[in-house]
């Protein structure tokens, strides 16, 4: 099919979206949602979230989103929103503050310490939900249990789980286990592993090598009613999802997720990963931009700024979590 003919024939899907949005369909988002999740400016303001407390700006490039329990024992994962011309980075760790914070560091990609808005979800296991939180010595520092972590050399890690999750999405951001910094940028990429229980995690320094040293932090998002999750491949179209879920690609490297619900209440977050046990040998910059209607999020994948830095294709993970 046709790039034209795939817009026209994802055009219906938007106005069939939009329409479930504000119809009956909006009935499958179920009760209070569990989620904690945050949507941040690049001024420390909070734009939506879930269990949010309170998000302070504690200097350039620098936040810490506080939520009302406890989440030392979870994992963390962000996507920054496109605000530049080139993409930014985010890492996680630990509050800073205290044991129901999360720490969060928007950088250019020199490492450079930059404000920049941000999508932040914690995971921490709940239905739904699997997590795995790795050390800079290739150890598991906690997850939820029965998951294991095997080392397969310098950057290359498989994460096992008890259960099931083939039908997930995959997210991962750098991220100290405690509540330290991390000073080198660099990026976590993620696929699936040898069998339907393992995701297969890469981490690689801001020229694209393999390197191992870098603490990371994956969540595994599955469908439920309310998150939507997509994964998506090179060509823009959807591998494996949530129902009523589709995406397309707009121009290269833009990408549009569509939903049958609004999503302005939400927090997106992606990662570059392939759809199946293929190697993601490509690294490139995730972000999240505006989508056409308010049950779309626009997707943005770009090579990373040592190869230039323009829009590129590549397959990505992705979840939005309401």
């Amino acid at each position: 099919m046709s790039r034209k003919s795939l817009a026209c024939v994802l055009s219906a899907a938007l106005a069939v979206g939009a329409f479930a949005a504000s119809g009956p369909a909006s009935a499958a988002i179920i009760g209070p949602s569990p989620n904690l999740f945050a949507t941040v400016d690049q001024s420390g303001n909070l734009i939506t979230g879930n269990g949010v407390s309170s998000v302070t700006h504690l200097g350039t490039g620098r936040y810490e989103v506080t939520f009302m329990v406890d989440v030392s024992q979870c994992a963390y994962v962000a996507t920054t929103d496109n605000a530049f011309s080139q993409a930014l980075t985010v890492f996680t760790a630990g509050g800073h503050l205290n044991a129901d914070g999360v720490y969060v560091e928007t950088k250019n990609q020199g490492g450079g310490l930059t404000d920049g808005p941000f999508n932040l979800v914690v995971d921490c296991g709940k239905a739904g939900m699997k997590y795995a939180v790795v050390g800079r010595q290739a150890n598991l520092v906690r997850s939820t249990p029965g998951t294991t972590l095997t080392s397969l050399g310098s950057g290359r890690y498989d994460v096992t789980f008890a259960d099931d999750v083939a039908r997930c999405a995959y997210l991962a951001t750098v991220g100290d286990p405690h509540n330290g910094l991390v000073f080198n940028p660099s990026g976590v990429y993620t696929g699936s592993g040898p069998d339907s229980h393992t995701v297969y995690i890469e981490t690689k320094n801001p020229g694209g090598g393999l390197q191992s040293g870098i603490p990371f932090q994956l969540a595994v998002i599955c469908p439920r009613p309310n998150v939507r999750v997509a994964v998506v491949n090179a060509g823009g179209l959807i591998d494996r999802g949530s129902p009523l879920t589709s995406s397309f690609e707009a121009a290269t490297g833009n990408y549009t997720i569509v939903t049958d619900r609004s999503v302005a209440s939400c927090a997106t977050v992606g990662t570059r990963g392939s759809v199946d046990t293929a190697v993601p040998f490509n690294p490139a910059t995730v972000e999240v931009a505006p989508g056409p209607a308010n049950n779309t999020v626009g997707i943005q994948v770009r090579a990373l700024l040592f190869f230039g830095g323009d829009f590129t294709d590549e397959a990505f993970h992705a979840a939005i979590v309401c």
